[in-house]
């Protein structure tokens, strides 16, 4: 899991340093929020919590951008029946476009993207270490603190299911909604 995050880290700094060529506007976010699971049982075990992620964005054109990110979340819950301990790693790691309007100090803006989802679940029953791909949307505004320094609010959706074969009937759907609050700073 520590190469998945170092290569996630790695991919960010070099999209970073390539979106410095495509000119003025080239973003680069800190986020911290709060991600709420979907599914019910999901929400059971472990309800929702803090969430904390970087991205990038490029310009392409016009107000459309180029944008990637990785997000991590994980918590500690109990298991259902026995009530033993279980923790949860869930890493979004995506890739999409994003568009954003308006030349002010306030700047609206909406995203989609392909995710790749990196689950990892560890309890008395065992460990879990799925991946699977996915989507997750993103909207919301930047507003200018002063100079290059944005203040990011967010809201977004994530959808992906993950089954250990095709033949398992059982799945995980580990999407659901997040929000909250970014540090920007535009190059």
């Amino acid at each position: 899991m520590k190469k998945s995050i170092a290569g996630a880290l790695f991919a960010l700094i070099f999209l970073g340093s390539t979106g410095a060529a495509f000119g003025a506007g080239f973003t680069l976010t800190l986020k911290a929020g709060y991600f709420m699971p979907s599914d019910r049982v999901f929400r059971d075990v472990y309800g929702g919590g803090p969430a904390f992620g970087g991205e990038v964005a490029i310009p392409l054109a016009g107000p459309v951008q180029l944008w990637a990110g990785a997000d991590i979340f994980g918590k500690t819950g109990h298991l259902s029946v026995s009530e033993e301990e279980t923790k949860v790693r869930i890493t979004p790691l995506y890739a999409g476009l994003r568009a954003e309007f308006g030349k002010t100090g306030i700047r609206p803006y909406f995203g989609a993207a392909a995710a790749y989802f990196l689950f990892h679940e560890v309890n008395l029953l065992g460990t879990v270490g799925e991946s699977g791909l996915g989507f997750l949307t993103q909207a919301g505004i930047l507003a200018r603190l002063g100079g290059s320094l944005w203040l990011d609010v967010f809201a977004g959706f994530r959808a992906c299911t993950l089954r250990a074969d095709a033949d398992d009937p059982l799945e995980a759907r580990i999407g659901g909604l997040s929000a909250g609050l970014g540090l920007a700073y535009r190059f």
